[in-house]
Formats: structure tokens, sequence, C-alpha cells
């Protein structure tokens, strides 16, 4: 899966965030899987954790969500300094 923008503002979002702040600033956002398209705030409603305290806590949330195992873009997900 590509998180595209999505990766951006999550790395550069300040933490620690809730799960209802994210759904709140993003859940319009739709990410695209090999199987489907699906609005961020559905898929953040499964995750189980409620707090994240750094973007990549964020990404792996989704990915379990999603079942997906790997990310397209592997490059850093840690935050971006202010």
């Amino acid at each position: 899966m590509r998180f595209g923008p999505l990766k951006r503002a999550l790395c550069e979002h300040r933490y620690p965030v809730t799960t209802a702040e994210l759904i709140e600033q993003y859940g319009g956002v739709e990410l695209e899987t090999a199987a489907e398209t699906e609005r961020l705030d559905r898929v953040l409603e499964r995750c189980e954790e409620t707090t994240f305290r750094e973007p990549w806590e964020v990404r792996d949330a989704i990915l379990g969500a999603l079942g997906e195992t790997t990310v397209g873009e592997e490059a850093d997900w840690s935050r971006v300094s202010p």
C-alpha cells in the first residue's frame, strides 16, 4: 500500500496524538491497497491503539487494521523536525 501525501502529514504532525484527533484531521483521506480503497477514519476506528507517540506507530496500526504487512514506501517514518 502507499500512503502518499498522508505520510508526510503524519511525520509532521505533533505527537502524542489520539486516534480521535487523527480521525478529525485526516479521516477523509482515502487509502489505496492492492484490493480496495478505504477511508482513513474507518481504518483507524478498527485500531486497538488509542494514542500514538511516533509516526511509525500510526503506520503500523493502519497496516495492521488493513491486514497489510508491507508498505510501498520504505523510507524513514520518523518525525520531521519543526
